[in-house]
């Protein structure tokens, strides 16, 4: 196995001279480290000849602390001293007056390849400001764990959100650094865009493949391996049972004090799909929906992962769960004249519209894989590995 080099340490090794004399803002979780473990703010500031001048901080903080939905404060990084600016505040949108006096913005978090991840409509609103105030877009770039799993719908942009920023399917394939390159390419032409490669990766590897530990970009994604559960149960978000968020097992384990255990996984059972089979689970969340309830449910066990259909195993979790359950709710919308958040997860209306009429899978989904091939031929051209 090769271990991978990340686009910091790519940056540290060969890019320090471009920006000699330059002013910089850094956007940068807990996952922003060098593959020596070095922090990203630490090796920037560290640097004489940059000045690394405020940080900014996206849906779970600086420190990757703040559970999902929180509100992020600015505040004072107590290590650098630096400011910090909050991009998951009452506005999610970035000030173009806090880019006025840096020359460019780094960007450098894991991403973990799935639309709704949030640090997808962060990276295009930084974008957005950049184009705005004449500022230049730096990534940092990072594998993604699950890039050879390119599934789903492309987003309706009638129904682009903060879990939905840009007409891409459920599981993209890109890297944030390709994504930076497609939105320059289709929406951003004139930014001022640098992407920092990551050396020796293949697109083909999944994430234990990088011969790198792995740093939870978020405080339920515990593991590499979640990242292959949470394209396909996330969309548990958008009901009324618990997706395993506050347990040991988030988006493995699925449930309800109401569930039905043996029919559920009879009825997905019966569908055969390959790579997931469900047992039966028992758990007490202690946290959000659920909390503090003993939930009976189901576990999602991967069985193979070469050739999943992510989307497929989503609606059919969704298909099955309320076919055996008159107990199992769509949430309603947050907010009045919202869309629910289940169709902005999907980017859609007719797969929540679909179940609620008992229509399949192939029913539902007929029209997805003339998307895919679409998204093959609007990307060819900014990939940046094979």
């Amino acid at each position: 196995m090769i271990k991978i080099a990340y686009g910091i340490d790519h940056f540290l090794q060969s890019g320090v001279d471009a920006w000699s004399g330059k002013s910089i803002a850094l956007v940068t979780n807990q996952t922003g480290r060098t593959s020596h473990f070095q922090s990203t703010i630490d090796a920037l500031n560290k640097i004489d000849s940059i000045q690394l001048k405020k940080l900014f901080a996206c849906e779970h903080g600086i420190r990757g602390d703040v559970q999902a939905g929180v509100h992020v404060e600015h505040a004072i990084d107590p290590n650098s001293s630096l400011p910090i600016f909050s991009l998951y505040g009452p506005t999610k949108k970035v000030s173009t007056e806090l880019l006025e006096d840096v020359d460019a913005i780094f960007f450098d978090i894991q991403d973990v390849g799935v639309r709704f991840y949030t640090y997808l409509a962060t990276v295009k609103n930084v974008m957005e400001a950049c184009v705005v105030s004449g500022t230049a877009f730096v990534v940092l770039d990072r594998p993604n764990p699950i890039a050879s799993l390119v599934s789903g719908n492309i987003l309706d942009l009638h129904f682009s959100s903060f879990v939905g920023p840009y007409n891409m399917p459920i599981t993209s394939g890109l890297t944030i650094g390709e994504y930076a390159r497609l939105l320059q390419k289709e929406s951003y032409p004139s930014i001022e865009l640098h992407v920092y490669e990551v050396k020796k990766w293949k697109r083909s590897m999944w994430g234990e493949d990088w011969q790198q530990p792995w740093i939870p970009p978020s405080p339920n994604i515990p593991h590499v391996s979640t990242t292959l559960y949470y394209p396909i149960s996330c969309f548990i978000e958008g009901t009324n049972l618990s997706e395993g968020r506050g347990t040991t097992k988030p988006f493995e384990w699925i449930g309800a004090p109401w569930f039905k255990q043996d029919e559920m996984i009879a009825h997905f059972s019966a569908k055969e799909l390959p790579g997931i089979k469900l047992i039966p689970a028992f758990f007490t969340p202690n946290m959000s929906k659920h909390a503090g309830v003993n939930c009976k449910g189901i576990q999602l066990l991967m069985t193979a992962r070469e050739g999943l259909n992510v989307a497929r195993a989503g609606f059919e979790l969704l298909h099955s769960i309320f076919a055996v359950h008159e107990e199992a709710k769509w949430l309603e919308p947050f907010k009045k004249g919202m869309h629910s958040f289940i169709d902005l997860l999907w980017g859609t209306d007719s797969v929540r519209k679909g179940i609620d009429q008992g229509l399949s899978y192939s029913e539902v989904s007929k029209e997805w894989q003339v998307g895919l091939e679409e998204w093959k031929a609007r990307t060819k051209s900014i990939l940046l590995y094979s």
